[in-house]
């Protein structure tokens, strides 16, 4: 890929990099889409450009650490709080030529920026504007992102690269970038009724700004109202916080909290289900959730909530039910209209296909680094077909 050897430094919020690169070697489960795709790639990219550092900001303990393929990890042991002074000096302690920052972190970005360092923004972020402080911090990014030396702004998903624009990144930067396909829709056969007991699954972040709350809440609503329903959620247990919120509402026997599952299994999981939810609040940075394409690939029909990022992707009771974000009364009401309505169900189902074959990007993860990093006018010119400002 390049010849002369290069010091490439990858800067992230989260995703215990060291963690992840032991797991897959020793043959354990992705916890996500794409996880043993990107990571493998990145631990190959140490022996063919000289030296890459990966530095996240939230892990379990500090740490600075040299794996066994010869990329090198360093942890930053954040547990409550984010420090992006923090990572800026590690950043300028690993002695980058090359920069990717995985997240709108200023304090890195501006380092780059003073220190003229080559650098691609890879985000899988959206940017709340509604209040006047998120707007001007949007603007700020945007105003960064005008240095010469940020070369490339790419955000995961059509939506979330273009809020990119709209908060004043140049056009000719911003790029829309995605995973690798693995799963297929057309290799599954759509449904046409719910079972029942009705099975309703959410896979994600067990946290109060993804609406896993309110779809407790609505699941409860749903039991009130004589419903015979399952909730199953799907993600790394809490504090506690969850299961009293349970025991608050006497779900006990509906909802079950399965921990973290091989993402193998994810799409069994919701193919096994009858309705899989995404209930994000609008104060949640979505890029574009994959769950949302793992579940257009079980055909079981989806409720997603308004949130901006998923404009287009879910079109309401074609590929999906749509409700107001935090409105738990209309979140069961749309659950129980799925459920009531076959002709519904089976559309939203059979729509699912087109949905996911609508969502797809060209430009996938692994080859927008790999071209950057390479910096030819071939593979300059083949970022800069996929540009926004052809569009």
């Amino acid at each position: 890929m390049v010849k002369s050897p290069l010091r490439l430094t990858i800067v992230q919020y989260a995703g215990d990099f060291r963690e992840a690169a032991e797991r897959l070697s020793k043959g354990g489960p992705e916890t996500y889409r794409a996880q043993r795709h990107t990571v493998e790639y990145v631990e190959n990219l140490a022996a063919e450009i000289g030296s890459v550092t990966t530095i996240t900001g939230f892990t379990d303990q500090a740490y600075d650490v040299t794996l066994a393929s010869g990329a090198k990890a360093i942890g930053a042991g954040f547990v409550d709080h984010f420090d992006g002074r923090r990572l800026a000096e590690l950043t300028a302690q690993s002695r980058p030529d090359l920069l990717i920052v995985r997240g709108p972190i200023r304090p890195v970005i501006w380092w780059a920026i003073r220190h003229r360092v080559r650098t691609l923004l890879l985000l899988a972020d959206s940017f709340n504007t509604q209040s006047a402080k998120s707007r001007l911090s949007g603007a700020l990014l945007g105003l960064l992102t005008r240095a010469p030396n940020i070369e490339w702004v790419a955000n995961h998903g059509n939506r979330a690269a273009e809020q990119l624009v709209r908060i004043g990144v140049p056009r000719r930067k911003v790029l829309a970038w995605d995973y690798p396909t693995f799963d297929r829709p057309e290799n599954t056969p759509p449904k046409t009724k719910p079972s029942s007991p009705a099975k309703i699954i959410y896979v994600g972040l067990l946290a109060q700004a993804k609406g896993v709350d309110d779809l407790i809440v609505a699941t409860k609503q749903l039991v009130d109202a004589g419903r015979d329903v399952r909730l199953d959620l799907v993600g790394r247990h809490d504090d506690g916080r969850l299961a009293g919120l349970i025991a608050h509402h006497r779900l006990e026997g509906v909802v079950h909290q399965l921990g973290m599952i091989d993402n193998a299994e994810v799409i069994v999981k919701m193919r096994q289900a009858d309705i899989v939810v995404v209930p994000s609040r609008h104060e949640y940075s979505e890029g574009m959730p994959l769950t949302i394409y793992e579940a257009l690939c079980s055909r079981t029909p989806l409720v997603v909530s308004d949130h901006p990022m998923f404009a287009g992707a879910v079109i309401d009771r074609e590929s999906g039910l749509v409700f107001r974000a935090g409105n738990t009364a209309e979140l069961a009401d749309r659950m129980t209209e799925l459920l009531d309505n076959e002709a519904l169900y089976s559309r939203v189902s059979e729509g699912s296909a087109a949905a996911w074959n609508r969502l797809q990007i060209p430009l996938k993860w692994a080859d927008l680094i790999t071209d950057w990093i390479a910096d030819t006018s071939t593979s300059r010119a083949r970022l800069a077909t996929q540009s926004f400002a052809n569009r």
